[in-house]
């Protein structure tokens, strides 16, 4: 069977991170311990500083070698740092507690833990010192030796010294790359939400486009049958009135083979113009197709609508339609339809309407027709 293959991918973060300070301290440490060997009675012999070297020279670069062979490199790391909570355990015991030395061994392995994993992880570092004093003391024997020299003393306090600088450079550092990574999250995250915005509103143009009739800029017989059917049901919903005006531009065509299709665009949008700056809010303005145009009348009873298309058909008549050198005049046939007499569906209310202003284009064009009642269109359901 094939050997687990090595991780490839780079290191974690605190894997690169720890490997400086791992070396830094511990050759820190290698003269703290060494300082204080060398002057105790009797000498430790070969054996003692060939350990000494081991863990505080060999050990760093395996620690490091074993974490980046491991398939998830932060938690071999953190399982580098028991490790050293563990031996730092030992050597404490071994030397006999020495107050300085322990005191400097217990706070680098500890806050250690504390920054890399959680403050809370201070309590297990000090669990894996404590099983390293009693495998210390099961192997060698209980001893104290707490007093250190000066000099020994003057490293340690160096040494915490330095090693409290290379934590809080450490913090520094993080907290920096923290804030320069928020930063520019903030900033991609306003680089996506503009551009969210701007494809918002880009929909909604497209969407208005879709709903749009080119020539005109009014609604287009798409955005009419959605309308229609939620307008009418909302008039049915509360008992309310609803008017549906059909108009068609009279003799369209002459008008295009007299003055040109130029010209016959140019009256269609004053009179697409005209209903759209007379028409209330709530209307609904629609071209339905070619030269007629469809105005749904919410709330608005049928003696109103018919008020109101006679004011736009005789407005229109009188209106004098300037392209270039020629003064064009038009008329408007007009029908009406409304809910209820009408019809209680969109397909009746236009069939009825329709009808309307067939009758007012047979019996001479330029007027108003009301359906008749009395004849109303069958809804399609019924």
């Amino acid at each position: 069977m094939d050997a687990t293959p090595s991780n490839h991918t780079a290191p974690h973060w605190i894997v690169r991170l720890n490997r400086v300070n791992r070396i830094a301290s511990y050759l820190m440490l290698f003269a703290i311990l060494g300082a204080h060997m060398r002057t105790q009675t009797p000498p430790y012999g070969p054996y003692a500083w060939a350990l000494l070297v081991l863990q505080f020279m060999v050990y760093p670069h395996v620690a490091y070698w074993r974490a980046c062979r491991a398939r998830d490199t932060r938690l071999a790391e953190l399982h580098n740092l028991t490790i050293d909570s563990l031996l730092f355990g030992i050597w404490t015991a071994a030397l006999g507690f020495p107050v300085w030395i322990t005191f400097t061994l217990y706070i680098t392995t500890t806050i250690n833990h504390a920054l890399y994993r959680d403050p809370w992880a201070m309590t297990h570092s000090a669990a894996a010192i404590a099983v390293g004093v009693l495998l210390a003391v099961a192997f060698g024997g209980l001893h104290f030796s707490l007093a250190t020299d000066w000099p020994t003393t003057a490293l340690c306090i160096i040494g915490l010294t330095l090693y409290l600088v290379i934590v809080a450079n450490v913090a520094y550092t993080r907290n920096h790359q923290l804030h320069r990574v928020r930063k520019q999250l903030q900033l991609d995250e306003q680089a996506l939400q503009k551009q969210l915005d701007e494809i918002n509103m880009l929909q909604k143009q497209l969407s208005e486009q879709a709903n749009r009739d080119a020539l005109t800029g009014l609604y287009n017989r798409r955005y009419l049958d959605s309308t229609l059917e939620r307008e009418l049901a909302r008039c049915q919903r509360e008992g309310l009135p609803l008017s549906l005006m059909l108009i068609d531009l009279d003799h369209f065509k002459q008008i295009n083979d007299t003055y040109g299709h130029q010209a016959g665009d140019e009256v269609l949008k004053q009179l697409a113009d005209t209903l759209n700056t007379q028409a209330r809010s709530a209307d609904i303005v629609c071209r339905f197709g070619g030269e007629e145009f469809l105005l749904l009348l919410p709330n608005m009873p049928l003696a109103v609508a018919r008020e109101r298309a006679e004011q736009w058909r005789s407005g229109f008549a009188a209106t004098t339609i300037a392209f270039g050198e020629f003064r064009i005049h038009g008329t408007l046939s007009i029908g009406l339809s409304s809910y209820p007499g009408h019809g209680t569906s969109p397909q009746a209310l236009i069939r009825s309407a329709d009808r309307a202003l067939y009758r007012a284009k047979s019996e001479g064009r330029n007027r108003v027709v009301v359906a008749d009642v009395s004849t109303p269109v069958p809804d399609p359901e019924t």
